[in-house]
């Protein structure tokens, strides 16, 4: 697979694919910095950080990788399907690099080498990543979060990874506050009632980030462009606070 073929595959978005291939990338330069992901992942991730343009190394140096993943994929007897739905979140992370920072390529680089790696797979709706004992599920942008897609996920998890492993979610979606303004018959209910909440955190502000784009100082600066984001603002201009809550499947 070349990488051209591996970015329509992902589609890519054409402005990315445009300012990578302007770039001089050094062949040996690259090599260099694969056998140092193969030896230690945080050397790797602090030896391209350095350079000028790092998302773009980020796209430029993942793509190629996982162009050869894809040789793992059929060995492992994994569908083209799975291949692609997996790598799709290369175009979803560069596209809110853009909107978010306004910079092109990868930005949440520590993210993907779970997906090289081949720890981290999507089935269908949900990405599911291996954790040993534990399987940890993600949920991607971009689709509905409808239960009955999400359940044929699992099952596929299942037959995967093994039904005696326990599945467990970390997420802004599982955070009990939601209660307040989440109604519990919508989509969000009803993911949110198939797990059980056992501790919360506040170490992040994804769910600000997740329903308005980005994270503003001013919260009386947020969009009300949907129903969520009305009942989400004024939610937090009432003083509450948002979190994540840390669950396991019932």
């Amino acid at each position: 697979m070349t990488v051209n073929e591996f970015w329509k595959g992902i589609n890519l978005q054409e402005n990315q694919k445009e300012a990578v291939l302007k770039k001089d990338f050094n062949q040996f330069e690259c090599e260099r910095l694969y056998e140092l992901y193969e030896e230690d992942h945080n050397k790797f991730f602090e030896a391209v950080i350095e350079k000028e343009d790092s998302e773009l190394w980020f796209l430029w140096l993942y793509s190629h990788m996982a162009c050869n993943v894809y040789e793992l994929y059929q060995e492992a007897d994994l569908s083209d399907e799975i291949f692609w739905n997996t790598f799709m979140d290369i175009s979803l992370w560069c596209e809110n690099a853009e909107k978010e920072f306004g910079v092109l390529g990868i930005r949440e680089y520590e993210w993907f080498y779970r997906h090289i790696d081949m720890i981290l797979f999507r089935f269908g709706r949900l990405q599911f990543e291996s954790m040993g004992e534990e399987i940890n599920i993600h949920i991607p942008q971009g689709c509905p979060l409808i239960w009955e897609d999400c359940e044929k996920s699992i099952e596929i998890a299942k037959k995967y990874f093994g039904d005696n492993k326990k599945f467990v979610c970390h997420s802004w979606l599982l955070y009990p506050g939601l209660d307040d303004v989440i109604d519990k018959n919508s989509n969000i209910g009803k993911f949110r009632s198939h797990f059980k909440v056992l501790k919360t955190d506040f170490n992040e502000r994804e769910a600000e980030w997740r329903v308005f784009g980005k994270v503003l100082k001013n919260v009386s600066d947020y969009p009300e462009e949907t129903s969520l984001q009305k009942r989400i603002k004024q939610y937090l201009l009432d003083g509450k606070t948002l979190g994540n809550g840390w669950a396991v499947l019932k």
